[in-house]
């Protein structure tokens, strides 16, 4: 009888709260649990990549890097570039990266059949502290909440082929992981659909969507229409939304970044730094746990720009901090609370 009432706990538990025990992948993956960079180094055509395109999409090609044991090692890869905004705005696309699994085996990828690399717009000067910052978001939804992709940030040792001719160029990356690996570690699958309705979406963790989008200052997203969220579907019937994607945040502020249109209308804002709530209203009780939630880890996600040290400099790193106690202001006054977030959501 004690463990039948131990079960309904647990299952009443993870109703309330979204969180399910983890049925999928439980084996370290030592690619993803490491905050230390990893040295990778291409050699590729851009210009072939960008005009790659159906059957002809996947460019096959080499990937080195530095195994675990500091020696300089490859293996065989497949490329494509993806997205849109990104692709066809900036020099370097961001890349979809395929690996046999039998070309993974025994290496530092085993695993990891798919993944997404995230590099610079461009080479400017402050390009590569850009894509650090994005990293640092990404972390910060690690914190948050378990339906985070898991990524590692690169060392990319890019020469690139044109022509005859070639240039070298040191960049910044983020390997994310697969939608399809990260849907089975919570024991979902991949949903495809396009669109969902708000209230379709799991409540608590919608709200642990919306109140990390307001961290890092992010309106660049949708989950009713799917812009910059990928899906999932669990076995128990939830719907869970994740965020990807986090240049044009305020955390990241990136030259290029630009405030996100709402159906056609500017939003209420002046820049990306600014904060704008733009989650839907849900009841109230769990609104307030999701609250009390974020505030319990309140010293843990200030303390993430710590893992920067090295990348970013010091000064940088505590702005950072400084940044992110701005949205706690917001948790921890009522008042702020109430104006910010409780009379700025959006009905379902």
């Amino acid at each position: 009888m004690a463990k039948k009432l131990l079960l309904i706990a647990k299952v009443y538990f993870s109703l309330l709260t979204g969180f399910f025990p983890v049925f999928g992948q439980t084996r370290p993956d030592s690619l993803f649990s490491s905050n230390v960079p990893l040295e990778i180094g291409m050699n590729i055509s851009i210009e072939r990549l960008k005009n790659s395109n159906g059957d002809s999409a996947w460019v096959s090609d080499m990937l080195y890097y530095r195994n675990n044991a500091g020696l300089s090692d490859s293996i065989k890869v497949k490329l494509k570039t993806r997205g849109f905004y990104r692709l066809n705005q900036c020099y370097f696309p961001p890349l979809s990266i395929k690996i046999a699994k039998k070309e993974a085996k025994g290496t530092g990828f085993e695993g990891n059949k798919k993944m997404k690399l995230v590099v610079p717009c461009d080479n400017q000067k402050r390009s590569n502290a850009l894509i650090v910052r994005e990293y640092l978001c990404y972390k910060l939804c690690e914190v948050i909440t378990p339906y985070a992709f898991r990524t590692r940030l690169v060392n990319l040792d890019l020469t690139e082929q044109r022509g005859r001719k070639t240039r070298n160029f040191k960049l910044k990356g983020i390997l994310v992981e697969d939608l399809e690996k990260l849907a089975k570690r919570c024991d979902a699958k991949a949903e495809e659909k396009t669109s969902i309705p708000p209230d379709g979406l799991q409540d608590t963790s919608a709200l642990r969507f919306y109140m990390f989008q307001l961290l890092i200052a992010n309106t660049d997203w949708s989950t009713t229409a799917q812009h910059n969220v990928k899906l999932i579907h669990q076995r128990s019937g939830n719907y869970i939304s994740l965020p990807y994607d986090f240049d044009l945040s305020g955390v990241v502020n990136a030259p290029y970044s630009f405030v996100s249109l709402d159906a056609g209308t500017q939003l209420p804002i002046d820049n990306v730094t600014q904060r704008l709530y733009r989650g839907y209203c849900r009841a109230p009780g769990v609104t307030e746990f999701v609250r009390r939630e974020m505030l319990a880890k309140e010293k843990e996600l200030i303390a993430v720009p710590e893992i920067l040290k090295g990348e970013l400099d010091d000064k940088e790193i505590r702005g950072l901090k400084k940044y992110l106690d701005e949205f706690f202001d917001i948790l921890r006054n009522d008042f702020l609370f109430r104006t910010k977030v409780l009379e700025n959501c959006r009905a379902l």
